[in-house]
């Protein structure tokens, strides 16, 4: 298995996360949470946005399925939405159109425009359970990653990733749902997804003003962190250092840009 405890230690003392790199596993068959070590289920009904702070802040290792979704899911009309977004619940007409009642009238005008939106949430691989656990303790071979970093943590990383093989970074908002723009984006494209996220997570999993949260493959992380080490052997590292607005920025440019035609 690949030493994620040291991936996850370079990657905190180049960037000073304030919380801990989630790995995320998805399974075909709800069973494979048994070999899961330590892995616990929501003491109590449970909305998407918590479980991630239970994670990156308190340490623990969640196992969720379709099942777990039960008691919140049948007190309100938008049903499995939270689940069906991450492919333990089916994407049919029917969870569509309780989305689309739901949202109507609350986060969208009306029927027709909240159906627009919850039908253009990416649809990924039907699973039957999902768990997430800080990557530091390896319980588990991650297949993704969550970061949630600020500002100017957020660019170092994806300039990192850039560095030594070029890869545009794309971001999504759908409306109220950090929990489709990021996982289940990077899970239907196979690419890194930086999410702004929602009011829900911001609410519910005591996310900062300026958090924002990436989705990416596990695999990219080593690239990253190879990347942000060779930059900071140029000076580029965080924390960013502020310059004078005002200042003559030639000597900065010109030892940063030389001219290499001559």
């Amino acid at each position: 298995m690949t030493n994620w405890k040291e991936l996850n230690k370079d990657l905190n003392e180049l960037l000073q996360l304030d919380s801990r790199i989630i790995a995320v596993k998805r399974m075909v068959r709800k069973e494979e949470l048994g070999d899961i070590p330590g892995v616990e289920k929501p003491e109590t009904a449970f909305t998407f946005c918590q479980l991630p702070y239970l994670v990156r802040k308190q340490g623990k290792t969640i196992g969720i399925t379709k099942d777990d979704a039960k008691p919140l899911a049948e007190k309100m009309q938008l049903k499995y939405r939270c689940l069906r977004v991450q492919g333990l619940a089916p994407a049919n007409e029917e969870q569509i159109d309780n989305e689309a009642k739901g949202f109507a009238g609350f986060w969208f005008n009306d029927y027709e425009t909240a159906k627009k939106a919850v039908g253009s949430y990416p649809v990924p691989s039907a699973i039957e359970a999902l768990a997430m656990s800080p990557l530091d303790e390896e319980k588990f071979e991650p297949e993704y990653l969550l970061i949630y970093a600020n500002g100017g943590q957020m660019t170092l990383l994806m300039n990192g990733l850039q560095y030594y093989e070029y890869e545009r970074v794309e971001s999504s908002f759908s409306g109220e749902g950090s929990c489709t723009d990021a996982l289940p984006r990077c899970v239907a494209t196979g690419k890194p997804s930086l999410c702004l996220p929602c009011l829900g997570e911001r609410s519910f999993g005591q996310l900062n003003d300026d958090e924002m949260v990436i989705a990416l493959p596990a695999g990219r992380l080593e690239r990253i962190i190879q990347g942000l080490k060779a930059m900071k052997k140029t000076g580029l590292a965080y924390p960013i250092a502020h310059q004078e607005p005002g200042m003559d920025v030639t000597p900065l440019f010109t030892t940063w840009y030389p001219i290499q035609d001559r």
